[in-house]
């Protein structure tokens, strides 16, 4: 097998040949300037380290990352006629009366009492039964409140007729209710005729017919009934109120006399009565 030189082989290609001889300047030149190492100055050498420590290796995301999930809101739904109407106007603070088509729409709704649902009346009727089981009550103060807790008013007219039909409720009980505490705490009649008053309580007999059907007898043992035992003893109520509150021993001078007498006034009694219990004592009175 002949073997082929590179400038046969390069002749044969139809190329240049190329001459090993070393003293070509051209090809020495090339061959040195191949094969010198390069040289750096100290100063590129520190900047190639400084480069080389400060620089951080960029990563790169994957292209096969999921993307992020966009949260966009829903586009808002399209208003209806009224809202976009109100924002009409709340654009133009200014104008005092309502744009005449938002009048003319807002003529198109009805108006309509709201319906008492089922929760509602039997809210209204615990109410009701909760107020009565602390005490008795007219229907002109459980009316009041009753209506205080927003409860509407024909639903409570109705309850309170229901109520008295039943015996749920009564003025009468009522008032026999409020003379007999009336009497227990001391309170003269002036009191009692107020607190009928307040509580809306009108009766065809008179007051005294009421506190003699009242059954006062149950509540004292006999000191506060007269002699008859049918009508209430004020007078002793009376001084046995002030011998409670400033002692046995009449009042002296003035200024005690018009003290007991305003504690009297207040307490409900008749101005006859309270200028009489100033003169008396327990004593004086059990000795009638």
């Amino acid at each position: 097998m002949q073997i082929k030189t590179l400038s046969e082989i390069l002749a044969e290609m139809g190329g240049q040949s190329v001459s090993a001889d070393t003293n070509n300047p051209q090809t020495q030149t090339s061959t040195t300037i191949k094969h010198r190492p390069e040289q750096q100055s100290p100063q590129s050498n520190h900047d190639t380290r400084t480069v080389a420590h400060t620089t951080k290796p960029t990563t790169t995301k994957s292209s096969t990352a999921h993307p992020k999930q966009s949260h966009k809101k829903p586009a808002n739904p399209p208003n209806s006629q009224v809202a976009t109407l109100l924002a009409q106007h709340q654009k133009d603070p200014e104008q005092k009366a309502l744009p005449q088509n938002l009048a003319d729409v807002l003529q198109g709704v009805a108006i309509e009492p709201l319906a008492q649902t089922d929760r509602a009346i039997n809210y209204m009727r615990w109410l009701a039964f909760y107020y009565l089981s602390k005490r008795e009550l007219s229907q002109h103060e459980l009316r009041q409140k009753l209506l205080a807790k927003d409860c509407d008013a024909d639903a409570v007219e109705m309850l309170l007729i229901e109520f008295a039909e039943k015996g749920y409720q009564s003025d009468e009980r009522c008032a026999y209710m409020i003379i007999r505490e009336s009497i227990r705490k001391a309170r003269g009649k002036q009191y009692i005729h107020q607190a009928f008053k307040e509580a809306r309580l009108n009766f065809d007999s008179s007051l005294d017919d009421m506190i003699a059907q009242a059954g006062i007898d149950t509540l004292t043992d006999g000191t506060a009934l007269d002699s008859c035992h049918d009508k209430i003893d004020w007078l002793y109520l009376a001084v046995e109120a002030r011998c409670k509150k400033y002692g046995n021993a009449p009042p002296q001078t003035p200024k005690e006399k018009a003290k007991q007498l305003r504690f009297l006034q207040y307490r409900g009694y008749e101005i006859s009565v309270c200028f009489d219990a100033l003169k008396y004592t327990l004593d004086d009175l059990k000795d009638r």
